[in-house]
């Protein structure tokens, strides 16, 4: 009896401490169900991009773009990679991007290194809900020149580095929270004709059975279009193609200690970037403080440092900074420094 009691006089304290707006709904709830409600207030105070992909894992898109075996997945003038994503998850967005995961650009005698300049081709890719695309839904991505390069078998190159994502903004009205999502990816160039003159799009393995991937090898530089755009089904393997959705936020990119040293010959410039996940750098020119153009290829990874050839850029005064994009896609930028003019030489008065 005394166990019974106390059994019964324990089970009274327990009831008691349970708080009273916890109806028996919420009691019977196990402790894990608070973590959606704490990641959730997390996520205001730190907002994150949400991705689409076709694999929900997108550090998995590892394969072939990284180096090794290639299997010819390259991005081309006469093939188009297309993927059915699903309606995209409803949330709170400011912006909307289109981006796919690329690598292992050629130089123009890859795979000797006798010229290193990186064989340029411009890169798109559309979306649409149904797979119909024109160019009224296409979207500049990147310069293949701006890709990481396929290293050479004996020989050192400048750029050479793993693949990395590549993104374009788009309207939200282009992405669909309730019908499929069409994303196609080619490039304009005709140099890019085989895996050995074009950059490797990354891919990974998955055993999702549906059919949503496709090869189409009838465009000419052209977004797949017609009644047979679906041409060529793949299975097993998914290429590296992506939405990027970005909440609102106030985030910052700040530029710290940007300095150049200027040479008779060379100019190096470095810096800092401080941010949310800062994915890239570059530097930036201009002669009057109000246009900017890039001059550099994107730095990956820190710590900064950037070197340019006088002659490369100009012998008058101009103007450099430094710039850096986080995931958020927030950009900043620094201070401008100027590069004097370069002293000319002085006339060959040995003949007067």
């Amino acid at each position: 009896m005394r166990t019974i009691f106390l059994l019964l006089f324990l089970l009274r304290v327990a009831a008691a401490a349970q708080p009273e707006s916890a109806g028996p709904a919420e009691a019977d709830k196990p402790a894990a169900t608070a973590l959606p409600e704490k990641g959730a207030a997390y996520s205001v105070k730190s907002p994150v991009p949400a991705y689409a992909a076709l694999s929900k894992d997108i550090s998995r898109f590892y394969m072939y773009a990284n180096g090794g075996f290639n299997a010819d997945w390259y991005v081309g003038y006469n093939n188009s990679w297309i993927v059915k994503l699903p309606p995209v998850l409803a949330g709170t967005y400011a912006k909307a991007y289109i981006g796919a995961k690329m690598g292992r650009a050629k130089i123009k005698s890859w795979p000797q290194g006798w010229d290193k300049t990186p064989i340029p081709g411009k890169i798109y890719m559309a979306v649409n809900q149904e797979p119909k695309f024109t160019s009224d839904n296409m979207y500049f991505i990147v310069d293949a020149a701006d890709l990481p390069l396929e290293p050479l078998p004996n020989d050192s190159l400048d750029g050479v580095d793993s693949a990395k994502w590549f993104w374009a903004e788009i309207p939200l009205s282009r992405v669909s929270f309730e019908k499929p999502n069409y994303l196609a990816l080619w490039s304009v160039s005709r140099y890019f004709m085989s895996s050995s003159s074009s950059p490797i799009i990354a891919a990974a393995l998955s055993d999702d059975k549906e059919e949503n991937v496709w090869l189409n090898r009838s465009i000419r530089g052209n977004p797949p279009s017609g009644e047979d755009v679906l041409e060529t089904p793949i299975s097993g393997i998914k290429p590296a193609l992506a939405f990027k959705l970005v909440p609102p936020n106030d985030y910052k990119v700040l530029i710290k200690g940007f300095m150049g040293e200027v040479g008779p010959e060379n100019i190096l410039v470095s810096f800092s970037a401080i941010g949310e996940d800062i994915r890239a750098a570059w530097i930036e020119m201009s002669y009057d403080k109000f246009e900017w153009q890039r001059v550099s290829r994107h730095i990956f990874r820190a710590p900064y440092f950037y070197s340019f050839k006088r002659e490369d850029l100009s012998k008058d005064l101009f103007y450099l900074r430094a710039a850096a994009v986080d995931s958020l896609e927030n950009t900043g930028y620094s201070k401008e420094i100027t590069i004097p003019a370069a002293q000319q030489p002085a006339p060959d008065k040995s003949h007067d």
